[in-house]
């Protein structure tokens, strides 16, 4: 996905004037919260934006896991992921949105220069195209809670499967860009400080 995208977006950068020809491209994958969590760890280091708790998902863990986190929970409900790439004035941006079988958003990953590109392919890899669409302010923006850097790791615990992060430890003055105008654009604090 991250490869094919940008060869044909950088074909078509218009500038910055005109925002409004600015185009987002999408992908639809069918996956469930066990599978995503399964898969999370191999992306690295990446920025996770979880949704504010008022507006997460209330259903249950999925049978067989555990999270050592409450804002990790939405991700076991996950049914589809909603990649998103475009290029902005800033440069390319791209994401995955997860949502729950009622539509409702649980959390958004962002790919970061120091993302495993080649897992964040695979993961996308069973993808469907949907229709391009302009770019509106909302579209970019997410009801997160906070934007953590982090990775993800998964753990077996008797016979329960646990996800769980780690901190991001080293992270390129292009990621931390990327990471601080992302949770900028969404109005949340960048988790753990960095500076």
């Amino acid at each position: 996905m991250m490869f094919g995208w940008l060869a044909h977006a950088f074909g078509t950068v218009r500038s910055c004037a005109d925002t409004a020809a600015w185009t987002i491209s999408r992908t639809s994958v069918r996956m469930s919260g066990p599978e995503l969590a399964s898969r999370l760890p191999l992306l690295g280091g990446v920025l996770y934006l979880p949704a504010c708790a008022s507006s997460r998902p209330t259903r249950d863990v999925a049978p067989g896991w555990l999270v050592t986190r409450e804002d990790l929970a939405p991700l076991l409900q996950t049914e589809e992921l909603r990649a998103s790439s475009m290029i902005g004035a800033d440069g390319p941006r791209e994401w995955i949105d997860c949502f729950a079988a009622s539509g409702a958003f649980c959390a958004r990953l962002h790919l970061l220069p120091d993302t495993d590109y080649l897992a964040w392919d695979a993961l996308l890899a069973r993808g469907t195209s949907l229709p391009a669409a302009p770019v509106c302010p909302g579209e970019v923006a997410c009801k997160a809670a906070i934007a953590e850097l982090l990775c993800f790791r998964t753990l077996r615990m008797a016979s329960l499967d646990v996800l769980d992060t780690l901190p991001l430890g080293q992270l390129s003055l292009l990621g931390r860009g990327i990471a601080r105008d992302v949770a900028r654009a969404a109005a949340v604090a960048l988790e753990p400080a960095f500076d």
